[in-house]
């Protein structure tokens, strides 16, 4: 039998850290219970995904990703309390295998679904925790310490991308089961939705509970269930809350027609500056708005616009689909949450050359780099007329990077920026995508600037470590030049 995690902790300490009171543990104030479920339902009230119940230590639950007493004057419980509550949850069998082995663990049920119980005796008293088995409970943990994703994968932890950085929730934290996963996952999946995935293998789908709304993905591996969420960030910032050149931005947003371009890596915050503008225009103009995503994301409420929001795969097929029935619904602006192929990408450039603004997203490092892969997309017998069109329709590239800061308080974004001029459309005409860098370089005074710029200015700011600013640059030798010229320890 496997040592349950918190033997661990008892043996060596790891990073729980209990501060017993006297005055504490001579209090007679509750909670004291002698049924587990007593605890299960106290810990719903703030969703947290684990309780740590011990013989000489107050009840303490999981808050903020620490352990901190369910009440600061909290009595201590006793061994008989612990006792009545591994009665209270265990059967007899399982008491058992306690007894004799020293540890067991087990899922049972309790209010608001499946727990996985560990129980573990030792000489200072009997230890016993339980985790939920309900996605609420972490997603919680991941909305009130400001994560980006929540993974939940067999064999490994529970984890979340804080900062940029992936990481257990807690230290020390349980390596969730197959069975963890496969309750974890039918927790919050509708039949339609588990049935999908029992016959696919993968779903993908927008969730939402009464504290958020998330993009969600489960899929089937080896090992069994992986489940990832994206925490998608309800109120929709602002372009000055996010840091975007408003002074240059606002001007491509006032286009008629034309194509703008949000790049960057999975993660980079495209979608939090595609919904920044797009809350811009609808405040700032009085058109119609169409949005296609998978999934909807940010919820536009109309302001000085009319705004339709539709989801791939729940209101309609695919995005091809969505762009054909969408240019006849009478738009004006039409943002596409990703231009994934070549039926989009040509939509997309249809809609922008016949008199709609188009917005839309690519997985793609640089604004040249953009041009290349629009162009790219088409047969080769095809692009001398894409250029043309491209050249003429592009408005402008945000290509960006989420960046963690020097100091671990969050991350800040880098951008690269291009804005169509004659010596930018020349270029993309005659297939010289080459030269976009050394075009931007010399029109900073329109609002263009080099990633490489970007990174620059962050790092001279004392925001970016030097290494981040090397790891993430696109001429290594200039940015190595860069750096040692301004040293780290003489940046303020």
């Amino acid at each position: 039998m496997r040592l349950p995690w918190f033997a661990f902790f008892a043996r060596h300490g790891g990073q729980f850290v209990v501060n017993v009171n006297t005055a504490q543990l001579m209090s007679d104030t509750p909670p004291i219970f002698t049924h587990i479920d007593r605890y299960l339902e106290l810990g719903r009230t703030i969703l947290s995904p684990a309780l740590y119940l011990g013989a000489g230590l107050q009840p303490y639950w999981m808050k903020n990703a620490a352990y901190t007493p369910i009440a600061d004057d909290a009595p201590a419980l006793t061994e008989e309390n612990v006792q009545a509550l591994v009665e209270s949850c265990a059967t007899p069998e399982q008491q058992s295998v306690l007894n004799e082995q020293f540890a067991v663990d087990f899922i049972f049920s309790g209010p608001g679904g499946k727990y996985h119980a560990y129980l573990y005796k030792q000489e200072t008293g009997s230890l016993m925790v339980v985790i939920s088995l309900s996605v609420d409970t972490y997603l919680q943990q991941g909305v009130d310490c400001g994560c980006s994703d929540i993974h939940l994968p067999t064999a490994c932890p529970p984890t979340w991308r804080r900062f940029g950085t992936l990481q257990p929730i807690w230290q020390g934290a349980p390596t969730l089961t197959k069975q963890d996963t496969q309750a974890l996952t039918e927790s919050f999946l509708d039949e339609a939705e588990w049935k999908h995935l029992k016959e696919i293998g993968d779903a993908d789908f927008a969730y939402a509970n009464e504290h958020g709304r998330y993009r969600a993905s489960v899929v089937q591996q080896r090992l069994g269930y992986d489940l990832c969420f994206r925490i998608i960030n309800s109120k929709i910032r602002t372009m000055s809350e996010i840091n975007l050149p408003e002074e240059y931005i606002k001007p491509l947003t006032r286009f008629t027609n034309g194509l703008i371009l949000v790049t960057g890596a999975v993660g980079s915050g495209k979608s939090t500056t595609l919904a920044s503008i797009i809350q811009f225009i609808n405040e700032d103009r009085h058109d119609h708005i169409i949005t296609l995503e998978d999934p909807i994301e940010a919820v536009f409420e109309p302001a000085c616009c009319q705004v339709n929001q539709r989801e791939v795969h729940h209101h309609t097929e695919s995005f091809g689909r969505a762009l054909r029935a969408a240019l006849r619904e009478d738009p004006d602006v039409i943002m596409v949450g990703e231009m994934r192929n070549l039926e989009t990408i040509s939509l997309a450039l249809t809609a922008a050359e016949t008199g709609h603004l188009v917005l839309g997203t690519l997985h793609t490092g640089s604004a040249s780099r953009t041009i290349d892969r629009i162009l790219d997309a088409f047969p080769v017998d095809e692009r001398e007329h894409i250029r043309i069109m491209v050249s003429e329709s592009l408005r402008g590239v945000l290509s960006q990077q989420l960046i963690p800061k020097k100091d671990g308080t969050g991350r800040v974004m880098a951008l690269e920026m291009l804005v169509n001029t004659a010596a930018v459309a020349n270029c993309i005409r005659e297939g010289k995508t080459f030269m976009i860098p050394g075009i931007i370089q010399t029109g900073k005074s329109i609002g263009m600037r080099l990633m490489d710029d970007s990174l620059q200015e962050l790092y001279l700011k004392g925001v970016i470590s030097a290494e981040e600013c090397d790891t993430r640059s696109t001429d290594k030798v200039s940015m190595e030049r860069f750096l040692q010229d301004h040293p780290e320890s003489s940046i303020a």
